[in-house]
C-alpha cells in the first residue's frame, strides 16, 4: 500500500474516533475536546492522543499489559521509579528473600480494593499471578514459580531458580494484578477489574479508542478526573494538529518535526525524559541476512550520527549498544566493530561476491539470486519512518535493494513474532523492569518469545544464564556488557537511536507523567484545571 493511502486511512480512523467521542459528538455543538469538561454530564474529561494503542486490554496477551497500567486501570505489586529503583506499590516495602533468592515474601497493603469493591489480599494476588503462568505465554521468561502461597495479606513466591531481582520483574505490566474471580470472558474488550484510579468504560477494537472513568472505590485518595479518553492515530501530523486545534488536551510522544511548535508557545507545557528505549532494526538471519558479511555491510552503511542530528533534529541520541546511553551499560566503553564505514561496506560486498550482474543498479547474491530486503515498520513512533527511509537510501547507494513496508503497530508486533520480515524496526524499552535481563532474553536469547531472527549464540546464551542467577549488581552489569559486546561482534541488529520521550499538554493539565518506565501515564492526581 502506498504511504499516501495509509495516511488517508489513518486520518479517517482518527476522525471516526473523535466523532465517536462521548464528549459531544462531531459538529458545532461543542467540538470534540474543545473544552475539557463534558458539558452534557458536567464532568471533567481529559482527552489524550497517542500513536500507541492496545490490541486487547487483556494484560497477559503479548505486551498489552502496558495499556491497563498506562490508562490507570491496573497496578502491579511493585513499581519502577525514575532512577530505575524499585519500591512497593500494591505491596509494602518490607519484601525480602531467603539467602539464595528462591523464596520471596511480600506483604500486600491492607487498604487496597479492586474497582468492584472486593478487598485485595494475598489470595487474590496469588490467583492473578497464577493466571499469567496458566493462560499467558511470557511469564516463564521472567521466572518459573514452584509455588505461590497466600496467608491473609502475606504472599510467598518460591521459584525454580534463584531470582535476585524478582521485585523488578513483578513491576512489569505483564504482572498487573486483576480480579480473576469475576467473569473475564470479555476482558479483551471490557478490560480487567483492577486496583487503579480508573475503570474501563469502553474499548473499541477497531479504532483502539479507550474511555476510562473514575474508580469510585479507589484505595489511594481522591481521583481528580472523572473521565479520560485515549484516542489513537499512527499519523503523527494528525496527533500534533489535534493538540493545536483543541481536540486533545495532551499528546504522548509528539514528533521531532512538531515539538518546536509547542516549545515556543506558553499555552503548552512539555515533560521530557531520557527513556529506556532503543529503536532497533532487527535483522532476520533466516533469509539473506543469515550471511554475516551482508549484515556487516548493512550496519556499516548507517550514519546514525547524521540521522539523529539532522533528520531527527537532536531529539534522539545516536545508537551504538543495545541498551540506551541513558543507563550505565557500556555505551561509552563497548566497541562497535561495524561503525559507519561506507567504503568498507562496499568492499565487503565486492569481496563476498555480491555483484550487479544484470545492470539494474542492485546487487545479486553470490549465488546469482536477486537481493531484495523487506524493511517492515510502523509509524506510531515518529522516528521509525525516518530511520527506515534513511537506511533504505544509504543501502541503495551501495547497491542493496530495500523495500519499506508500513503496517499498524500490532501487525508489526505480530510479524516480529513470526519472523515475517528481512528487516524490522521496533522501539523496545530494554529497561522496562529497571534491569535489562528480561527484554534481552525475549528478543535475542534462543527460545525468546520475540526472537524470530534465528539468532542463537552459545556464548551469548551462557552469559545471560549467568545474569539470571547473579545477585551482585556489579557482576550483573559486567555480564550484560559482555553479552552486548557479543551482539555487536555478531552484527545481530541495528541500534538506530535512543528517543527522548515527551508528553505535551495544555497548560491547564496536571499530573500526566513521562517516566523512563514509559508505562505510568495517568494516576489519581491527573487533573484538568480551568
Amino acid at each position: 500500500m502506498k504511504k499516501a493511502g495509509v495516511k488517508k486511512i489513518i486520518a479517517v480512523f482518527i476522525s471516526a474516533a473523535l466523532c465517536g467521542s462521548l464528549l459531544s459528538g462531531c459538529g458545532a455543538e461543542a467540538g470534540i475536546g474543545k473544552t475539557s469538561t463534558g458539558a452534557a454530564e458536567g464532568k471533567k474529561t481529559l482527552v489524550i492522543g497517542s500513536g500507541q494503542s492496545a490490541g486487547t486490554l487483556d494484560p497477559i496477551k503479548a505486551y498489552n499489559g502496558w495499556y491497563p497500567v498506562r490508562y490507570g486501570i491496573s497496578q502491579t505489586i511493585t513499581k519502577m521509579n525514575d532512577d530505575y529503583s524499585i519500591t512497593g506499590w500494591l505491596a509494602e516495602n518490607d519484601y525480602f528473600s531467603n539467602v539464595d533468592n528462591t523464596v520471596w515474601t511480600f506483604t500486600i497493603k491492607d487498604n487496597v480494593t479492586f474497582s468492584n469493591g472486593s478487598k485485595l489480599d494475598g489470595e487474590a494476588v496469588k490467583k492473578s499471578l497464577e493466571n499469567v503462568f496458566k493462560n499467558g505465554e511470557r511469564g516463564v521468561e521472567y521466572f518459573t514459580p514452584v509455588s505461590i502461597e497466600a496467608d491473609g495479606q502475606k504472599l510467598v513466591i518460591t521459584t525454580q531458580k534463584p531470582e535476585p531481582i524478582l521485585p523488578n520483574k513483578l513491576a512489569d505490566p505483564l504482572f498487573c494484578i486483576i480480579d480473576t474471580s469475576v467473569d473475564n470472558s470479555k476482558i479483551d474488550d471490557n478490560g480487567p477489574i483492577g486496583t487503579g484510579p480508573y475503570v474501563c468504560e469502553s474499548f473499541d477494537t477497531a479504532t483502539k479508542r479507550c474511555v476510562v472513568v473514575k474508580n469510585e472505590n479507589y484505595w489511594n485518595g481522591e481521583v481528580k478526573t472523572d473521565r479520560i479518553e485515549f484516542v489513537y492515530s499512527e499519523d503523527q501530523s494528525t496527533i500534533s494538529m489535534g493538540l493545536q486545534s483543541g481536540d486533545f488536551d495532551a499528546v504522548y510522544n509528539v514528533s521531532m518535526n512538531d515539538i518546536g511548535t509547542f516549545e515556543k508557545n506558553s499555552d503548552y507545557k512539555i515533560k521530557t525524559n531520557p527513556s529506556g528505549r532503543t529503536t532497533i532494526g532487527f535483522m532476520n538471519q533466516n533469509g539473506p541476512l543469515g550471511d554475516k558479511v551482508l549484515r556487516e555491510a548493512v550496519l556499516q552503511m548507517q550514519d546514525k550520527d547524521s540521522y539523529c542530528k539532522i533528520l531527527l533534529k537532536n531529539q534522539y541520541v545516536p545508537g551504538k549498544t543495545l541498551i540506551t546511553s541513558a543507563s550505565d551499560y557500556g555505551y561509552d566503553t563497548l566497541t562497535d566493530p561495524n561503525a559507519y564505514n561506507p567504503e568498507n561496506a562496499k568492499k565487503l560486498l565486492d569481496e563476498a561476491g555480491y555483484t550487479d550482474t544484470d545492470g539494474d543498479g542492485f546487487r545479486e547474491t553470490p549465488a546469482g539470486e536477486p537481493l531484495s530486503l523487506r524493511f517492515v515498520y510502523y509509524t506510531g513512533r515518529p522516528e521509525q519512518q525516518i530511520v527506515v527511509e534513511a537506511a533504505q537510501a544509504a543501502m541503495t547507494k551501495v547497491g542493496i535493494k530495500v523495500t519499506p513496508e508500513v503496517h499498524d503497530t500490532q501487525t508489526v508486533m505480530d510479524m516480529q513474532k513470526t519472523g515475517d520480515y528481512d528487516l524490522l524496526c521496533m522501539s523496545i524499552n530494554i529497561m522496562n523492569c529497571g534491569d535489562p535481563e528480561n527484554q534481552i532474553n525475549t528478543y535475542f536469547k534462543a527460545g525468546g518469545t520475540y526472537n524470530a531472527t534465528g539468532y542463537n549464540s552459545e556464548e551469548f546464551n551462557s552469559l545471560m544464564d549467568q545474569v539470571h542467577v547473579s545477585a551482585d549488581p556489579k557482576q550483573r552489569k559486567d555480564l550484560i556488557k559482555q553479552a552486548e559486546q557479543v551482539l555487536l561482534n555478531d552484527g545481530a541488529a541495528i541500534y538506530f537511536c535512543y528517543p527522548i520521550m515527551n508528553f505535551v499538554m495544555k497548560k491547564h493539565v496536571d499530573g500526566i507523567n513521562s517516566t523512563p518506565a514509559d508505562f505510568y501515564w495517568v494516576d489519581e492526581n491527573t487533573t484538568v484545571n480551568h
